[in-house]
């Protein structure tokens, strides 16, 4: 990893690795201000190595806001706390720059005051109102709006500055003649759907003055990107480029989920790198492990990295590289639970991590009295408090009825795509063996068992079990070697998850004609959510997937499924002999109770507690096993 660990000098500052956290939304402000949970974040991130850490962009004017959480630099106090988090990153030898930005068309109407400014005239984007033409003297409003927050930030101490020009947020939708329909100075020709751009960026280099960094990230979609490339270096001051893919409306290049390739934006940083052989670029784009990053510097396609998710899932990655510990690195596998929840206005969290965004509240201390815990299941949720107990120093031992580990994601892993869920719970087994915790497969555990073992403490991680009705299979039970009966399926889902589509696309590519019944919920509800949409959906039109919307199950008979439409009301039954069953879980928890009239300490965990998502499964098995 020679390529990735070499520093490399911007603008006369030292930033020791190549390995960059982009920026990104995590909604940790403190009403505006940085505070604690998000000094803590970035902490942790400069402790575990990272070179160049890029801050949640800020909006530069009150129309340009997407979040609730979004942060204020004309609120008093905001100096003093970017401070402190500057301060955090710069005591672990990282270098911090802020991102400046304008969301323009994609400003949420609901944290901007109902307005959506753009180039020109066009319907909103939300759905409601329209994008508002702005002015010659609006433009001018927003550039030094731009130079003020540069300035504001730099006063905090930070290393310097960066503006997004990306992802059809304001700037950059003055690049497109779609968009862009002005006939002023601002519109027209290249030079003039350009000049925005070239303005700010000129102002906020004023602003701050020759010595921080200033970096500018644009979108390889923009029209004529590579002399785009070129003209905002040549025109402007500037010390770096990132180069981001796709836009807000094709989210699934810009967040990638697990179904897209690894290091998809690679390629595009090459072709900026290619006009531009002299100045840093910053590939990112789905760089989830080392070696990839290793391989593109190597090759010269880029000089800066961005591992965001990655090192969301692991802070110590870079740690780990240099010490050589690759195979330790709890590795992001594109669930996207981080963007589905930004999605919904709530702060990030990570399916991979349950101390991301949590690092001043989740820690753990070395176990006072340190004892026998017996961990009762073998899916993540008890491979997860298995671990937690065991780094506390209790001696544990895991008791799973299966042959096998990993629960329902193992077996969910087998299905076309999804093999990197598998990271889920083989990284917690491998860390398992390293600590030196006892695995007892093939346990079919009851009370006589568990209190053979004198555990001081139990935790009971069974899991849940699907509700499938009579007439049906459940997916759960197809995955463990239920055999099918011949012929077409109808695959009833109440969940809208990976569980259901999943499936769907094995069954279809095996030949099937298969129609997915969603039963009162939006189709495949839950990827919309982590943007996994498209990609999905395009996979399963390829295979012949038929996807039924607006229905409402009525009723499951002999190879009949009874709907009825939502809106419309009609009634119609589908018929076909495979009838599967996608659905809702139910706690599968015969033990917590018996355990504890034996007078022995014992409590549910992940699944078995309540039947949730698979992050939720992680993050309660991490706070059961801080809690023993």
């Amino acid at each position: 990893m020679e390529h990735l660990l070499s520093p490399i000098d911007i603008r006369g500052k030292r930033v020791r690795n190549r390995v960059t956290l982009t920026a990104h939304t995590q909604s940790y402000s403190a009403g505006g201000i940085h505070g604690d949970r998000v000094r803590g974040y970035y902490a942790a991130r400069a402790a575990g190595g990272a070179g160049l850490l890029v801050m949640e962009p800020i909006p530069t004017h009150p129309t340009g806001r997407v979040t609730p959480q979004n942060y204020d630099h004309r609120l008093p106090g905001f100096v003093e706390g970017l401070a402190r988090v500057v301060d955090a990153v710069h005591e672990h030898g990282g270098t911090l720059i802020n991102q400046l930005y304008h969301m323009g068309p994609n400003a949420d109407p609901l944290a901007s005051g109902g307005q959506q400014w753009g180039p020109s005239d066009a319907p909103g984007y939300f759905g409601v109102g329209r994008i508002h033409a702005m002015s010659i003297a609006e433009i001018g409003e927003i550039t030094e709006a731009f130079a003020d927050a540069a300035a504001t930030v730099m006063r905090s101490g930070t290393d310097g500055v960066e503006c997004m020009f990306s992802y059809d947020t304001l700037i950059d939708s003055f690049f497109d003649a779609t968009r862009n329909r002005r006939t002023d100075a601002y519109g027209g020709s290249f030079e003039n759907n350009t000049r925005f751009a070239v303005e700010v960026l000129q102002a906020v280099r004023a602003a701050i003055g020759p010595d921080p960094i200033l970096g500018v990230t644009i979108s390889v979609r923009a029209p004529e990107f590579e002399r785009l490339a070129v003209l905002l270096n040549e025109a402007c001051d500037i010390d770096y480029m990132g180069i981001g893919n796709g836009d807000y409306q094709s989210t699934e290049l810009i967040i990638p989920p697990l179904d897209m390739p690894a290091g998809i934006g690679i390629p595009n940083a090459s072709r900026a790198k290619a006009v531009l052989p002299h100045l840093p670029i910053l590939a990112e784009g789905k760089i989830n492990r080392p070696e990839l990053g290793e391989q593109a510097l190597a090759a010269g396609h880029c000089d800066l990295v961005g591992m965001t998710r990655a090192l969301m899932a692991d802070p110590d990655l870079v740690n780990k590289v240099a010490r050589g510990e690759q195979s330790r690195i709890r590795r992001c596998v594109g669930q996207n639970v981080c963007i589905a929840r930004r999605m919904r206005k709530f702060p990030i969290a990570c399916a991979q991590n349950p101390t991301s965004g949590y690092e001043g509240e989740r820690g753990y201390a070395v176990a006072a009295d340190p004892g026998h815990v017996v961990v009762v299941g073998g899916g993540v949720a008890g491979l997860e408090s298995a671990r937690i107990a065991a780094e506390r120093g209790h001696r544990v031992t895991v008791l799973e009825a299966l042959d096998e580990l990993g629960g329902q994601i193992a077996r969910t892993a087998t299905l076309p795509v999804l093999q990197s869920l598998n990271d889920l719970w083989q990284w917690r087994a491998e860390e398992l063996r390293l600590l030196g915790v006892e695995l007892r497969l093939g346990i079919c555990a009851d009370v006589e068992t568990i209190a053979a073992l004198a555990p001081d403490h139990v935790l009971v991680a069974t899991g849940s079990v699907a509700s499938v009705p009579e007439h049906a299979i459940g997916v759960d039970d197809w995955l463990r070697g239920a055999t099918l009966p011949a012929g077409d399926v109808l695959l009833v889902d109440e969940e809208g998850s990976r569980k259901s589509a999943g499936p769907a696309e094995a069954l279809a590519l095996a030949g099937r004609n298969v129609t997915m019944v969603p039963d009162g919920i939006e189709p495949i509800q839950q990827l919309a959510e982590t943007h996994a949409e498209r990609p999905v959906v395009e996979r399963l039109r390829a295979a012949g997937v038929t996807i039924l919307a607006d229905v409402i199950v009525q009723a499951i008979g002999p190879g009949s499924v009874t709907v009825v439409g939502r809106y419309d009301g009609l009634e119609r039954t589908l018929r076909a002999p495979v009838i599967l069953h996608a659905g809702r879980h139910s706690s599968l928890d015969d033990l917590t109770a018996a355990l504890v009239a034996r007078g022995i300490d014992a409590r549910p965990v992940g699944d078995a507690r309540s039947p949730r998502r698979w992050e939720d499964a992680v993050h309660d098995g991490y706070l059961s096993g801080a809690a023993v």
